[in-house]
């Protein structure tokens, strides 16, 4: 018998003025109740009972252990109801990832997983800037690009294509640059997430860095595809954000032929022993769907 059980057995005799009738409540013999009445008084050098053989009654001190008593009892009944929620797999996923995957792939597909984890709530915290999964104490990270968090446990996924793109009204206006030397006659967009001034933007391929001039410097992946879309620039984007502007003719590819810049994405956790049964089946169903999302240039 434990120190809560002894304890639920105290404000059961507080509750009843009977150790008799809370022996019989409980189910059990009249001496194990009488012996972890005994244990506390031992334990905590204090008298919480007045007995007689007719009346059983809480000391003055034994009125105030009651009233702690039953606040541990109280708070044990919270926890075990949280045990009762991971259980019936019920409560909260927080996920830090890239703001355009979050709206482009996890949104759209999500009600696939609340057809198996209804009672569920997942909290997106879609950013341009990186994650930091323990600052934000968030249950996991999907990041594009290196990952240098030497504490948490990283589960590949794939490699991403950087594409490298223009709107058909600019490729009109400024003509398709046939090489890289072109390209000082066009101008890219420049995007950073942070705050910085630079005279020439770059683009990124796999074995090639190309300095070209700007325009239009952005600072939100949203913003820098629509000045794509629209015209005002060369942009390069990861292939799963491109693909669909490219098949629906807003975005045309350029230097195909030249071998593309790759970006890694992980899953990013923090190393927990114990983890309920949704978040692991949520882990994995998000690996599945980003394979199957990226698998063209996986």
């Amino acid at each position: 018998m434990d120190k809560i059980d002894r304890l639920k057995i105290f404000c059961l005799v507080a509750e009843k003025q009977s150790f008799a009738q809370a022996a019989v409540q409980l189910g059990l013999p009249r001496s194990n109740v009488t012996y972890a009445i005994q244990a506390l008084e031992k334990e905590y050098e204090v008298l919480l009972f007045y007995r007689t053989t007719r009346k059983v009654a809480l000391t003055h001190e034994g009125s105030l252990f009651y009233d702690e008593a039953m606040r541990l009892v109280a708070q044990l009944k919270e926890l075990n109801r949280f045990k009762t929620q991971v259980r019936s797999q019920e409560g909260k996923i927080s996920i830090g990832m890239p703001k355009r995957l979050a709206t482009q792939v996890l949104i759209p597909n999500l009600k696939s997983f609340y057809q198996r984890y209804p009672k569920v709530k997942v909290l997106i915290n879609g950013s341009d800037d990186f994650s930091n999964l323990i600052e934000q104490q968030l249950d996991c990270v999907v990041r594009v690009g290196q990952v240098q968090d030497e504490y948490l446990l990283i589960k590949p996924i794939c490699q991403t294509e950087i594409w490298t793109l223009a709107a058909p009204q600019y490729l009109t206006e400024f003509g398709i640059p046939k090489d890289f030397d072109e390209l000082q006659q066009h101008f890219a967009v420049d995007y950073h997430v942070a705050k910085h001034y630079r005279e020439l933007s770059e683009l990124v391929f796999k074995n090639h860095r190309v300095k070209m001039p700007y325009r239009l410097l952005i600072e939100n992946t949203e913003a820098y595809i629509q000045a794509g879309l629209n015209g005002l620039g060369i942009i390069q984007i990861p292939a799963f954000d491109a693909k669909n502007y490219v098949q629906q003719g807003r975005l045309q590819r350029l230097f195909e032929h030249v071998p593309r810049s790759e970006l890694p994405v992980n899953i990013l956790l923090t190393d927990r022993q114990y983890r309920p049964e949704y978040f692991q089946d949520f882990i994995d169903w998000l690996n599945d769907l980003l394979k199957s999302e990226l698998a063209v240039h996986c």
